[in-house]
């Protein structure tokens, strides 16, 4: 019976600590050291050009996101790569990033080929998710990936991980959602990879630095 009675208790107290965490986790709000600042990444460098669009209120909305930035870089020889990053300072309260792998296919667009790939600028190695979507006339070439304060991630299931560990160690929960899109002439998509390549040895530390994070 005293067993059994211990063991009771030890439920019970556990139980009580779960729950506090819980509240202290979902309640305990921890502000990064800066916001996030899109206007430091450039409208002109060597050659890309952008045009900026707005989104509307209906997206902004649904997408509850902190701060957003959706581009439009041409460059000299007419390439074309469409940016958009989406800031979340805070992931627990109702603002969580939506997966581009849902939102991509629709409209009589769909997924072609997933698969993650490895990048490299500098001394800075790091995977991104290699999207390509299509429909009966056209290709794109996606790259998509999430930073987050442990750096970049390419798994919904490694977001939602980083976000449970940030909680419990009281760190910030913020976290980026970062896309680049071009558009595959003639299905060529090693055109693509080659572009968004290209506009990554150019904007990816500009993106970085735009964000609250430490560089790596």
């Amino acid at each position: 019976m005293e067993r059994t009675a211990d063991r009771y208790y030890i439920v019970v107290v556990l139980l009580i600590l779960s729950g506090a965490l819980a509240i202290v986790l979902r309640y305990v709000r921890v502000s990064p050291e800066r916001p996030s600042d899109f206007s430091t990444i450039p409208m002109e460098s060597e050659g890309w050009t952008a045009r900026e669009f707005f989104l509307s209120d209906f997206t902004l909305d649904v997408l509850k996101a902190t701060n957003t930035t959706s581009r439009l870089y041409t460059d000299a020889q007419n390439r074309n790569v469409s940016l958009f990053v989406g800031y979340f300072e805070d992931q627990k309260y109702g603002s969580q990033i939506h997966s581009p792998r849902h939102c991509l296919p629709g409209g009589g667009w769909g997924i072609l080929d997933l698969k993650p790939i490895e990048l490299e600028f500098g001394d800075h190695r790091f995977s991104v998710n290699r999207v390509v979507i299509g429909n009966k006339q056209q290709r794109q070439v996606v790259y998509y990936w999430f930073r987050t304060r442990s750096g970049e991630l390419t798994s919904e299931y490694g977001l939602k991980f980083d976000l449970m560990h940030n909680s419990l160690m009281f760190m910030p929960t913020d976290a980026a959602l970062i896309r680049l899109t071009t558009q595959v002439p003639g299905g060529e998509e090693d055109s693509g990879d080659e572009a968004l390549k290209d506009f990554l040895s150019v904007f990816y530390a500009p993106i970085e630095n735009s964000l609250p994070f430490e560089t790596s």
